[in-house]
This record gives C-alpha cells, sequence and structure tokens, in this order.
C-alpha cells in the first residue's frame, strides 16, 4: 500500500479552485466539518437560506429540502473515510494526448487547467481506506474534472484498483459521478468500458464485494460498464442517473422524460438497491461491509479475533444511570435494526402470555436464530399503565415463555441468542403462588443443558435471577454501560447502610460495571457503544452489537454438541471456584483477621498489667506468625 496521502495537500492553486477547495494551508482539524470555500447563501432548489447550515457546510446537503450538493472527490472520501485511514494509489498517472484533439481548445491545455483548478492530477482518486474499521479499496470519480468522463487514465485508475482489492482480498467501494467517455481519446476511451467491466469479474472471481454508490450526475459509459457490475448499489436522492443523455432520448420519442432519469425511477424498476441520504452513507456502507465480510460467516471454523475495544472509564452509578435511562435502545428496538425477518412467539402455554419477554425466530447474517429477549418498555408516559410492561419485571409465565423458547431452538437445531435487560423477577404473593423459584429454576436448567450454541448479549440493566437465568450462555457478552448486579444499589444501601442515599457507595463496592464482570469472568466481552452512550446513537449501537453477535457466532455454529456442553459446565463451574483470585482475597482477610487479633492481644494484655493479672500471651509475634 502507499504511503499515507493528505486529502487535501497544503499547497492549493490559488487561482480558479473548485468551489469547495480547501483554503491553502488549512490545518489537519479543520477537515473534519467538510467546511466550503464560498458557500452558497440560498438554496438552488427550495430558496431556503444556507447561511449558518452545519449540515451545508459538511455535507454540501440543503437542510430543508435535501438538496444534494456536487462535492469533489477528496470531500466525498473524508466524509466516508476513518480519520487519517486514506492511502492513495496510482497518484501521479496523468493523461495525456494519444490522438492530439484539438479542434478548439487543446486536450493537453484542458486537462492542464482542469488540473490547477481541482488540484486533481485526474478524474479518479482511488486508494485504501477504513470504513467503520472494515479495510475497503475506494474508487471516487469527481465530475468536476472534464465532467468525470472516462479516459484510458481514469480507466486504468479504476482497473488497478479492481485489481489491487482482487490481489489484497478486499471488498471494493466506487463513488461515482461522470458524464460519461471522454471524446478527446476517441475509441481507447470507449475500449476502457470493456477493462473495467472485466476487472470487477476478476474481483468477483475472487469472492469480494463491490459496492457502488451512484451520485448526481451517473450517466454514459461508467454506468454501462463497472459501476453497474456491482454487488450492491447505492444512490443519492434525486441522482441524475441514465445512460443516454436526456437530449437523445427527448429528439428519439418526442415527450419529456426527466422523470424517468431519476434515482427513485432507478429504485422503483429495480436497477438500484437503496437511496441513502448523504448524511447517513457512511453508517449504511459500514453496516453493509460488516454484514458481506468473510469475518462474520457462519460456516467459519475459527472464530474471529476479539477487537480489544477502548472502553470509556466511568463511575459505577453514572453506569447505572446510564443502563436505566428511558431512552436508551431497547431488546424491541434491537431486534427490529440487528435482525431481519423476525418472526414473534407468544404465551407460555401454561398461564400467561408475559409482554416483558419476547421470543421469536430471526435472521442473523443469513443465520436463522431463536432470540428471547427481555423487554423493558418506552417512558411510562406512553404505556397506558402497564406497570408490568414498564418496569421489566419477569413473571413466573415470563420465564416458563423464555424456557418454551429454547426448547423450540434445540427441536429446530437453531442457535439461541438472548437478550437481557430487567431489573429482576417480578416478586409477590401471587408470583410465589404461580411458581416463581420453579419456573427460574427451570429456565437455568434449561440453558445449561441445551444441545445448541447459546449466545447472550446484557444490553441494558441485568438484574438478579432474571439476568442469570438468561444470561446462562456459551458466549456472554455486555454492552459496555450495561450492568450486572444481583440487588437493586438503593435497595442494598437500604439493607446495609439503612441510608438509601448511599447507593452510589454500594454501586462501587457492588462491582457491577462491564469491566468489573470482565475482571471477574463474569461475562465473555464488552460490546462498545457510541461515545455518549448507546441511546445518543442507537443505530450506531445497533451496528456495533450486530457485528460483535456476528463474530462470536461464527466461532459457535461449527462446535460439536459434545463441545458445547463440556465447555459451557466448565466454564460456569470455575466461576467463583478456589483459585488465584480467590486465594489472594483469602490471603487478604486473614491478614485483616491476624492484625484484629493482634490488636486485641495487646489490649488484653495492657490491661492485664494495669490490673496485676497474670499474662497469657508471652508474644503477639507468634500469633501473626501462626
Amino acid at each position: 500500500m502507499a504511503d499515507v496521502t493528505p486529502l487535501f495537500p497544503e499547497e492549493q492553486p490559488k487561482d480558479g479552485r473548485a468551489p469547495d477547495a480547501l483554503p491553502s494551508g488549512a490545518p489537519p482539524e479543520e477537515l473534519a466539518p467538510i467546511d466550503l470555500e464560498g458557500p452558497r447563501k440560498a438554496c438552488l432548489a427550495c430558496g431556503a437560506n444556507l447561511s449558518g447550515s452545519t449540515k451545508y457546510r459538511r455535507l454540501r446537503v440543503c437542510p430543508t429540502c435535501g438538496y444534494h450538493y456536487a462535492i469533489s472527490a477528496r470531500r466525498r472520501i473524508a466524509a466516508i473515510a476513518d480519520e487519517a485511514s486514506f492511502k492513495e494509489t496510482s497518484k501521479w498517472i496523468q493523461s495525456l494526448d494519444p490522438l492530439e484533439f484539438s479542434p478548439r481548445i487543446s486536450y493537453r491545455v484542458r486537462i492542464l487547467q482542469d488540473q490547477t483548478r481541482t488540484g486533481l492530477s485526474e478524474a479518479a482518486v482511488t486508494g485504501t481506506c477504513l470504513i467503520g474499521g472494515t479495510p475497503v479499496v475506494i474508487i471516487v470519480l469527481d465530475s468536476s474534472f472534464l465532467g468525470g468522463s472516462m479516459g484510458v487514465v481514469v480507466g486504468e485508475k479504476v482497473t488497478l484498483a479492481l485489481e489491487l482489492a482482487a490481489r489484497k482480498k478486499l471488498p471494493c467501494v466506487a463513488m461515482v459521478t461522470s458524464g460519461g467517455a471522454r471524446i478527446q481519446e476517441g475509441v481507447l476511451s470507449l475500449m476502457q468500458m470493456a477493462k473495467t467491466t472485466l476487472a470487477t469479474r476478476t474481483l468477483r472471481d475472487k469472492g469480494q464485494a463491490f459496492i457502488v454508490v451512484l451520485s448526481n450526475p451517473s450517466t454514459g459509459q461508467v454506468l454501462g460498464s463497472f459501476a453497474s457490475m456491482a454487488d450492491v448499489i447505492f444512490s443519492e436522492p434525486g441522482a441524475h442517473i441514465g445512460f443516454a443523455p436526456l437530449s437523445d432520448l427527448r429528439e428519439v420519442d418526442g415527450k419529456r422524460i426527466d422523470a424517468e432519469h431519476t434515482a427513485e425511477a432507478y429504485l422503483e424498476r429495480g436497477h438500484v438497491d437503496v437511496i441513502i441520504k448523504r448524511e447517513d452513507l457512511k453508517h449504511d456502507l459500514a453496516s453493509v461491509l460488516d454484514l458481506i465480510s468473510p469475518e462474520f460467516r457462519l460456516t467459519s471454523s475459527r472464530r474471529a479475533r476479539s477487537e480489544n475495544p477502548v472502553i470509556r472509564p466511568r463511575e459505577a452509578w453514572e453506569m447505572v444511570k446510564l443502563a436505566r435511562r428511558p431512552d436508551r435502545p431497547r431488546s424491541r428496538f434491537y431486534i427490529d435494526n440487528v435482525f431481519a425477518n423476525f418472526f414473534e412467539f407468544h404465551g407460555d402455554r401454561v398461564y400467561s402470555d408475559d409482554p416483558s419477554v419476547i421470543i421469536g425466530l430471526a435472521r442473523l447474517g443469513g443465520q436463522s436464530v431463536m432470540i428471547v429477549a427481555q423487554q423493558k418498555s418506552s417512558p411510562p408516559a406512553e404505556q397506558n399503565g402497564s406497570s408490568v410492561l414498564r418496569q421489566g419485571e419477569i413473571t413466573p409465565g415470563g420465564f416458563r415463555k423464555a424456557r418454551r423458547g429454547v426448547i423450540l431452538a434445540e427441536t429446530f437445531k437453531l442457535p439461541v441468542i438472548t437478550i437481557v435487560d430487567s431489573p429482576g423477577p417480578r416478586l409477590g404473593i401471587d408470583m410465589e403462588q404461580r411458581g416463581l423459584a420453579s419456573a427460574i429454576a427451570r429456565m437455568i436448567d434449561q440453558m445449561g443443558r441445551v444441545k445448541i450454541p447459546t449466545l447472550s448479549v446484557l444490553i441494558g440493566e441485568g438484574g438478579s435471577e432474571a439476568a442469570l437465568a438468561f444470561g446462562l450462555a456459551d458466549r456472554v457478552l455486555m454492552l459496555e454501560n450495561a450492568i450486572y448486579t444481583p440487588i437493586a444499589p438503593e435497595r442494598g444501601a437500604q439493607t446495609e447502610m439503612s441510608d438509601p442515599g448511599k447507593a452510589s457507595e454500594i454501586a462501587r463496592a457492588l462491582k457491577l460495571t462491564s469491566v468489573d464482570c470482565i475482571e471477574m469472568e463474569i461475562v465473555d466481552d464488552i460490546v462498545p457503544e457510541p461515545e455518549q452512550g448507546a441511546h445518543a446513537s442507537p443505530d450506531e449501537a445497533a451496528r456495533l452489537l450486530k457485528r460483535s453477535l456476528m463474530r462470536e457466532l461464527s466461532g459457535l455454529t461449527d462446535m460439536s454438541t459434545k463441545t458445547l456442553l463440556r465447555r459451557r459446565q466448565k466454564k460456569f463451574r470455575k466461576v467463583g471456584e478456589y483459585g488465584s483470585r480467590f486465594r489472594l482475597a483469602l490471603k487478604r482477610e486473614t491478614k485483616a483477621w491476624q492484625v484484629g487479633l493482634a490488636a486485641g492481644v495487646r489490649a488484653f494484655r495492657n490491661a492485664g498489667d494495669n490490673a496485676g493479672s497474670p499474662q497469657f500471651v508471652d508474644d503477639e509475634e507468634e500469633i501473626l506468625d501462626d
């Protein structure tokens, strides 16, 4: 791979710059906002005032009507690539004048003018980068350079990039905005259609994905070659898309067909997979790249390597408050946004249908799974007085319903994914009469002996027996800001200190955070959350969780039943066993006991000396030594 190339070189052309070129010498930290020089004061589409619009400055998108303005290739890369990850390739390949084409203006002069104006060497920028942590080869066409037309050099750079992706076994992402062939290079330009199309076949033969994003305009030979060969085709809203120019079609058909050359029309006719707004493009690209990554294919017998996420240190009580936030994503949100084709079952087949438990079939990365989830409700104002659902406490019927889901999964030979988010079981005399204790025990037993892969994730509040009964799995994950506790800190403070206001102290003493649980080997891995928490960016939280679930499930699906049961038994057998951790704890307690005993002996001896009584212990060091 080439050395890291700045997206925006410090030396910028001083005259004739493109409208979105940065001022000379702009510091790197100012690149993130994608601030454009000389922005428009009013939207061309709706007339809205664009002054002061952050969205317009960052992405050149009207905040009122959503009109997408053209941006340069480097700005597109900056908008989707992870920070400081772009490495440019084939940078110095430049067009010549193979036909000596000069009817009006010399082709050489045209190239030099656009190089000076745009700061690019050609209409294509290629390289490697990371998108959401996934390495890719990237191709970006820039319509400001000779209309983004595909000449020999553009075709060569596109082909080299596709060949690099095939050789390195990386997916390729192409962002297209082009006006077609480059007339100044004649039939040589035409032949680039064949070259680039065949290169996409090479990439496909290597089993690597090719994703294309169509922008305004996407026409002509580029659309008729490699751009239409993609596995997945995205488009920006309102983009002009079509092979033949509208003027040519109007002359042939004799009618206006402007609406037929839009992204929306191409979507309706099945030529485009999805239309994505520019501000959502990075997230959606990262999501698709996660899905198609070989790292997460469930046929692999090798579990993918853990990412060792950076976990932000927080106080225990702060974690409790984050885990309980009413706007924190619930299980239903993750079911809708992580899994596909969810089909829900109801009832425990004995007494009731507890709405605090959700069971059903779904698909994760092409693998059918059984979901068994604990569901808290939305804020109370939206719940019509359903206290059970609002609190998320599990009834005996809920535990039986969950157990039924596990039994069904074993019948269908499907992996089970449990989602934990509950303060605990619902308490009360009526719950006791319905067999609460028995229901919990049978759920724990079922999870321990089931002959299929099991995977559990704690997304919020992991309360006591409810968390354990659902969380006894082959692999146990925990979101960064989730908690796992045998008792609510407020209740613990009341019990231990007769003061519920001491809940923060009890929370710290309980060691209920994700980091604590990893250290105690209660959970196997931590799923990172967005910087401010899952509530701040639910879609990103769902993507990160999906990535972790697919990674973990890929490592379980090929294990034999015997291996699964043996490892599961060993995993939970060693929790709390007399090992090095507990030997150290016992040593600390023994030392503290010895010090206390020595102090008592010393006080007793001093009291004996004062009273003239005989001394029963001559040397306290003997006690400490013993």
